[in-house]
């Protein structure tokens, strides 16, 4: 198979390329050229084209060679429109939404079944990249298969923090025994996938476009846990314990002021669980690790080494 992989030299990118090579398939990367954190995690002699996805000449030039598969670790509505437009004899087409737009979940552990109503900012940027390539499929046959991850963790970027960010701080005050404000009682579920599993879903979906096409899989671990459970896992992991401080979600904007990002704390505070009954039935998707282990190793590669990047929680 041959398979081009749009932003595959970012974070969840470059495991995708990973995935697709370790399964033996011919992968080219394409991005716009500058230089990434990840470049030194990617094999020499896998070819790397340089293109704006957002110019449709771009696009084109680069879609001159037939792919069987085309990836987009993130999406936008005219990127797709740029690709669908353009790929000659494509066969599948795999990006990257988000669980994000569940929430608040109406039921839980969630499906993919449930409503994706964008809960705020972030998701409804990530809902509008999905429709518009589900739109496509139901009126064009347009071949895509959207991944879902839960909250992504994993070497590479920093592990959530206890406000909803992913603050370089947030190891320090660990190692330092410092109180952890949570919003109301810590009981949120949260519900990590790593990021190897992630890049493994696609190539999983890209080995079977009979049942994956059309298709909207949801990918985590093995099972959520409650931000008090994960706070106390952050600790054990560098061998301290923790002690926490319940806050309004209020109170926790007052005191943070502008250090906190107001989307981002209440999103922590709202139940993120979800089902991957359907991965693993459709795909045999298999997560490497459990929640516990996966937390533990995150926390401990941001303390060992200096963080390789900083972004918003719980996105692709």
């Amino acid at each position: 198979m041959k398979a081009i992989i749009f932003g595959g030299t970012g974070w969840v990118g470059h495991h995708i390329v990973l995935a697709l090579r370790d399964a033996g398939h011919d992968v080219t990367i394409c991005s716009r050229g500058s230089e990434s954190t990840y470049d030194d995690e990617i094999p020499d002699n896998i070819p790397r084209v340089v293109a704006d996805k957002t110019s449709e000449a771009d696009v084109a030039k680069v879609l001159e060679v037939e792919y069987d598969v085309v990836m987009d670790s993130v999406p936008t509505p005219t990127s797709i429109g740029h690709i669908a437009r353009n790929a000659r004899g494509l066969k599948h087409y795999v990006h990257c939404g988000s669980t994000g737009g569940y929430a608040p979940l109406p039921t839980i552990p969630g499906d993919e079944t449930l409503p994706y109503d964008h809960f705020c900012g972030g998701w409804a940027a990530k809902a509008k990249a999905d429709n518009a390539a589900l739109d496509l499929y139901r009126n064009q046959g347009f071949p895509v298969t959207v991944i879902r991850p839960s909250y992504i963790t994993g070497p590479g970027l920093l592990p959530l923090d206890n406000i909803g960010g992913r603050r370089e701080d947030f190891i320090d005050d660990i190692l330092n025994n410092v109180p952890m404000d949570l919003p109301e009682n810590g009981m949120a579920l949260l519900h990590p996938v790593h990021v190897r599993d992630l890049g493994q879903s696609f190539a999983l979906a890209a080995a079977r476009p009979d049942v994956a096409i059309g298709e909207i899989y949801n990918t985590c671990l093995d099972r959520a846990v409650t931000l008090n459970r994960y706070l106390q896992l952050s600790a054990a992991a560098l061998d301290r314990e923790v002690t926490i401080n319940y806050m309004s979600i209020d109170a926790i904007l007052e005191k943070y002021d502008d250090a906190v990002d107001e989307t981002g704390l209440r999103f922590l505070a709202t139940h993120m669980c979800f089902d991957m009954t359907k991965a693993r039935t459709h795909l045999g998707y298999q997560p490497h690790c459990t929640v516990e282990e996966a937390i533990a190793e995150n926390v401990r590669w941001a303390h060992s080494r200096s963080p390789l990047s900083t972004g918003s929680a719980r996105s692709c």
